[in-house]
């Protein structure tokens, strides 16, 4: 009854902390997301300082790179913080605790472009494939349309042929 009640504490220790590196990751997902507007926030910021002051390049670019340099170091320590946080929690589980990843690894990203490459391939095929029934119709009823207007042309010539050949043939029997 005492291990009972040990297993049923340790199980509820084992979730509030489950929880609480949850919610930890999350708000790291959350802080990344902010740090990368940050980078893009402050390289606009920079810019437009330099146009209206028309401060020091050599400054300016200094005072830029460490600003870059400080938002990169916060990221990489957020990411750090949430990959020590994964590997306590598989320590103290003995099993990997499934939180999912700020940044996929790259098994997981190389079977998701290979199948975003399929769908893509299937996709342009389909249209491959429907631009070549549509051309294959254009030609015919092209060729259709051509030989139509042959054949209106050569009875055209025949016809003035004839009505040639009969407006000439009188004036070839005086002749004689």
């Amino acid at each position: 009854m005492n291990n009972d009640r040990q297993d049923v504490r340790y199980e509820e220790l084992y979730k509030r902390l489950l929880e609480k590196s949850f919610a930890l990751h999350e708000s790291n997902k959350r802080r990344i997301r902010n740090g990368l507007i940050q980078l893009g926030v402050f390289t606009v910021l920079m810019i437009l300082i330099r146009l209206i002051t028309n401060s020091d390049r050599v400054v300016f670019m200094i005072i830029w790179v460490i600003g870059m340099f400080a938002i990169s170091i916060y990221l990489i320590g957020v990411e750090y913080l949430d990959d020590s946080v994964r590997k306590t929690l598989e320590e103290v589980s003995e099993r990997e605790a499934d939180m999912g990843v700020l940044f996929p690894d790259s098994e997981q990203m190389r079977e998701l472009v290979q199948s975003r490459i399929h769908d893509k391939h299937e996709e342009m095929q389909g249209r491959i494939h429907e631009r070549h029934e549509e051309m294959q119709n254009r030609i015919h009823e092209r060729h259709e349309e051509i030989q139509s207007r042959i054949h209106d042309k050569q009875g055209e010539i025949q016809s003035r042929y004839i009505d040639h050949w009969r407006a000439n043939e009188p004036e070839s029997e005086d002749r004689q």
